[in-house]
């Protein structure tokens, strides 16, 4: 069993047992940890503030191995960020974002420039009077981060250079009218919203700029980005229902 010292971003957190939680950690050396945190529960346990969900921490763990189980050993708090844990729309946005990264990373993965990019956007998002732009433009960047980068220069299924009417889902491309008829994955986006998308994709890990989008346009990108995101990784995101509730 290895001892393991890394940064990480606190995912999720959980009841294991009378005095042990259950802590799912994302780091930038060694992908998505989960460990037991043992004697959390008791009221003067110096690590418990630590290990809340959105908080980066610096922590010293047992792994057997990438995929097992492991032990944490103890805790330091570098940022918590309170607004998310304050006001609830800000706090369902940033919950969507770790709901992708605890469904879609995985043991031993290497994404540190991801992780660096999410650590940046919930700190941008205690200050932001803007989070729901925040959030699309940090959902572009993760799309992209796991591998999957849009097309924007030509339809991904005739190769044609436009005009484009929409974009197809299961191509990651935009789509020019032909193509588009009748098809489930197509989505319908005006040529204003694409140029958007095409400006927060070649962004990417910088952020969304100067960019100011519409509510139109907000709504628009992020039913996108949450369908894109959920059909490339194979996931389901809970949080994206709650947040189309609201």
């Amino acid at each position: 069993m290895s001892l393991i010292k890394t940064e990480a971003l606190v995912v999720k957190a959980s009841e294991y047992s009378e005095s042990t939680r259950l802590v799912t950690l994302f780091s930038p050396d060694h992908g998505r940890v989960r460990v037991l945190a043992k004697g959390i529960k008791r009221i003067k346990s110096r690590d418990r503030g630590s290990l809340e969900p959105f908080s980066r921490v610096q922590v010293s763990l047992y792994l057997k191995d990438p995929t097992s189980l492991g032990t944490l050993r103890e805790s330091a708090l570098l940022s918590a960020p309170s607004a998310l844990r304050s006001d609830y729309d800000r706090w369902l946005l940033a919950s969507l974002v770790l709901e992708v990264l605890d469904r879609a990373t995985l043991p031993a993965e290497d994404l540190s420039g991801l992780f660096e990019r999410v650590c940046a956007y919930l700190e941008e998002m205690e200050t932001t009077d803007r989070p729901d732009e925040v959030t699309v433009a940090v959902l572009a960047a993760m799309l992209e981060g796991f591998g999957f980068r849009p097309e924007f220069a030509r339809c991904g299924l005739c190769g044609s250079a436009g005009p484009f009417v929409g974009f197809r889902i299961d191509k990651c491309s935009v789509t020019c009218k032909r193509c588009a008829r009748g098809h489930e994955h197509f989505r319908p986006l005006p040529p204003g919203t694409i140029k958007v998308f095409e400006h927060l994709a070649a962004m990417g890990a910088r952020g969304r700029g100067t960019l100011r989008l519409s509510r139109k346009q907000l709504d628009q990108l992020f039913s996108l980005l949450v369908a894109l995101l959920q059909y490339h990784l194979e996931i389901t995101l809970t949080s994206a229902r709650m947040l189309a509730a609201r």
